[in-house]
């Protein structure tokens, strides 16, 4: 079983089934980050060797300039992407997002009426991508689908999705 993540209100006794994020591929963008600030650098350590070195500092300054670009750009789209979880627990699917005003929105299992998963190509490929559909019952269905719980795009979602058809066949 998986722990809840910080923030995320339980009912007493709920078992947390899966927890998982939507998709942010982060690595690939500090590697880049990595080789700007080392192109970088080597750019403005060949002075020596190099007759025009106004050249080699201005393609060291825009490759410093582009780092520190992505650098801002990547922590500012990290934060919000750290604070957002699906939650699949034995009652209900949560979900949570917000820095600094924190949201939770919960759909009880006994209330979907239908649930469906897609996997676009290529997103897909991509640690296990896909968007799990929940449709629910009730005289406010839409009031409640629209607390963030309609449409979930996530890593893993087929093991959510597996993990919430079991939970709903059993309860």
């Amino acid at each position: 079983m998986a722990n809840a993540p910080g923030g995320v209100i339980l009912e007493p006794n709920e078992r947390v089934i899966v927890a998982t994020r939507p998709l942010f591929l982060w690595e690939p963008l500090v590697i880049l980050d990595i080789v700007l600030v080392i192109a970088a650098l080597y750019f403005s350590g060949t002075r020596a060797s190099a007759p025009d070195t106004t050249t080699n500092d201005v393609i060291a300054g825009a490759l410093l300039i582009a780092a520190v670009a992505l650098a801002l750009w990547l922590f500012f789209r990290w934060i919000p992407w750290s604070r957002k979880w699906f939650v699949l627990t034995d009652r209900r699917v949560i979900a949570t997002w917000g820095v600094f005003n924190r949201q939770q929105a919960a759909l009880l299992l006994d209330r979907m009426q239908d649930v469906s998963l897609s996997r676009p190509f290529p997103k897909s490929l991509l640690r296990g991508y896909g968007v799990i559909h929940l449709e629910s019952a009730g005289e406010h269905a839409e009031e409640r689908i629209s607390g963030g719980l309609d449409e979930l795009d996530m890593t893993n979602a087929t093991t959510f999705y597996r993990e919430l058809t079991d939970a709903q066949t059993k309860g």
